[in-house]
């Protein structure tokens, strides 16, 4: 007896570890096997092609091309992919949480089940061919759903989100996206209303940075690239509010027969175009616009905030930017004023003002030519002054006082900017492009950063040495004189006046005040001629030597915005200086030794 109870226990230990096997060669964890054991049937939701739903009042069925799922019946539409999957994952995933057998069914009906009528029957096809589940009643402790497999002789009960997932109606299934494109194929779009019709193209066999949206119709002009792209997502993502009719005899009711806007997208294989029709606002509803795509029967609502996006006129499409460049590309910038050109090229991250040979004359300065590039490339127009000038004259453009060219790699010209006449009433100022017929308006202080002269860009660093290079300094004030020399033990002693206590840390604040020495605007170049500055008689002078050359700074008086005027002797230049940077120099170095005059009596001894 002992050995046949040993026998069967062992028989059963093979056959659950064959299980445990054969689930490890199916990929299966025996935990997963379990679950998939349970779920009420066998799916791959991926695997399947069909699905028919049929409930008490309608009959739907979808099928898939490709990835994208199809309503077949009772309308040939795009549906859902999203819903759809929403139910195979639902079905694929359902367990079973109790079985009735067909031992313990003998003697009921499937009515008492609510499976003689079922509330849906769902048919799924796939590769190992259709299965049919039918959802019957509730459970009495209304917390589960008695179901069936079509061939099965067994009642299943289920959760109820079985049945809050299958109980979908047509236009739960539907595709509520009305205009299926991928944006970034999109080579035309076209709105048509009955006042106008704008036009925007772009080859998008170009690369991206070539590929840019110009307006085509009714000017040629260049658009906003955020704008066009704004249309296009705007379309892209249009969703449809409610489904209102299939009948196309109902067109004119809606306002769809001359719709206010027609907006039509091109892509990349489309050269049909696919077209939306902008119908009026709902009279119960003034928030829903009624649409429908052209070739098709259906008629819907969609968001008339979303829909008024399409009113865009052709000047808010257009490129507000003069210079639609990106700063990185601009290589070299001319300044013409009359006669005059300053003229700029880059440097890697520098820039140099050039002369009239082309060699450079001196480095920009690198805090103004950011701002000034910036402002450059991203001067916008404030308004749209005319798009035919026949008067050029008019606008002061005929023999403009300014143009600004900017050039990319070599010779290549980008743009050249010609700015005219100034309007004081409107606070603008007329500009052209040389390649565009139109005239546009400028804030007046768009272009503020424009330089008048060749020096306005000059870097504002003065002096081209080290405070540890230097070795003798002397300060001029008035009629005295201190002298400095740096000992080879690079120890300060004093020279001039022959005795006194030296303050080392003024001294060091003194001469790394020379060394960083920055300007804050430049008068002139030169040194003759400098009474008018006060620098034919300064305040103070310092005198630095290091190695065999010498710089001397001059301060003179007082220059407007608490100011003051300097200059420098190598290079010659005259500039402001803030009054706060000048103290540093005017500061004393030296405490003179305290003498005391002998009395008559210690004189006489």
């Amino acid at each position: 007896m002992k050995s046949r109870t040993t026998l069967i226990l062992v028989l059963l230990a093979v056959v659950a570890g064959g299980l445990v096997w054969l689930d490890a060669r199916k990929g299966l964890t025996t935990e997963d096997a379990t679950a998939k054991r349970r779920r009420l049937v066998d799916l791959r939701s991926d695997e399947v092609t069909r699905v028919e739903l049929i409930h008490s009042n309608q009959t739907v069925v979808v099928e898939k091309a490709g990835e994208q799922w199809n309503i077949k019946a009772p309308l040939a539409v795009r549906a859902s992919t999203g819903s759809v999957n929403a139910i195979l994952d639902e079905l694929e995933f359902t367990e079973r949480e109790r079985t009735l057998t067909e031992k313990e069914l003998a003697g009921t009906k499937l009515a008492e089940f609510g499976l003689d009528t079922p509330r849906v029957r769902a048919t799924v096809t796939g590769k190992k061919g259709a299965v049919t589940v039918l959802v019957g009643g509730e459970t009495p402790t209304k917390d589960g759903l008695y179901v069936q497999v079509a061939g099965s002789k067994s009642v299943s009960v289920v959760r109820k989100e079985l049945f809050d997932r299958l109980n979908v109606q047509l236009d739960d299934l539907r595709d509520r996206q009305l205009v299926d494109f991928p944006t970034e194929n999109a080579s035309r779009l076209e709105i048509k209303s009955p006042q106008r019709a704008i036009e925007l193209t772009r080859n998008v066999a170009k690369t991206n940075a070539a590929s840019r949206w110009v307006i085509s119709r009714p000017l040629a002009i260049r658009a906003d690239q955020t704008g066009a792209s704004e249309l296009l997502n705007a379309l892209s993502g249009l969703r449809v509010s409610d489904f209102v009719s299939e009948d196309p005899k109902d067109i004119h009711a809606y306002g769809l027969d001359e719709p206010a806007h027609e907006v039509t997208v091109w892509t990349a294989g489309n050269d049909a175009g696919t077209s939306l029709l902008l119908g009026r606002a709902l009279t119960n509803d003034a928030e829903k616009v009624y649409a429908k795509l052209k070739g098709s029967d259906s008629i819907v609502t969609v968001p008339a905030a979303e829909a008024r996006k399409f009113d865009a006129q052709v000047n808010d499409l257009r490129d507000h930017r003069l210079f639609a460049v990106n700063a990185g590309d601009v290589q070299g910038i001319d300044i013409q004023r009359g006669a005059e050109t300053i003229s700029l090229a880059r440097d890697g991250d520098a820039w140099n003002v050039l002369t009239g040979a082309g060699a450079n004359e001196f480095r920009a300065d690198d805090v103004i030519m950011p701002s000034l590039l910036s402002q450059l490339v991203n001067v916008v127009a404030k308004e749209f002054t005319v798009d035919v000038a026949t008067d050029l004259d008019k606008f002061g453009l005929v023999a403009p006082p300014v143009s600004v060219t900017l050039r990319g790699a070599g010779t290549n010209v980008v743009a050249r900017l010609l700015l005219g006449a100034e309007n004081a009433t409107a606070g603008i100022r007329y500009a052209k492009r040389a390649d565009e017929a139109f005239v546009y308006g400028l804030d007046t202080n768009a272009l503020r950063l424009l330089p008048s002269r060749p020096l306005d860009l000059r870097d504002r660093s003065i002096a081209d040495l080290k405070a540890d290079d230097i070795t003798q300094v002397t300060i001029r004030r008035a009629a005295d004189a201190v002298t400095l020399d740096r000992a080879a033990d690079k120890t300060w002693r004093l020279t001039v006046p022959a005795q006194g206590v030296l303050d080392s840390d003024a001294l060091r604040q003194l001469l790394e005040a020379l060394a960083g020495l920055r300007a804050e605007e430049f008068e002139r170049t030169g040194l003759e001629g400098l009474a008018e500055y006060g620098l034919d008689a300064p305040e103070v002078s310092v005198t630095a030597r290091a190695g065999e050359k010498t710089w001397t700074l001059a301060i003179g008086k007082d220059a407007p915005a608490g100011m003051k005027y300097a200059s420098w002797n190598e290079p010659p230049l005259v500039f402001t200086l803030p009054v706060s940077a000048v103290a540093v120099f005017t500061a004393p170095l030296v405490t003179l030794p305290v003498t005391t005059n002998p009395t008559p009596a210690e004189v006489t001894k």
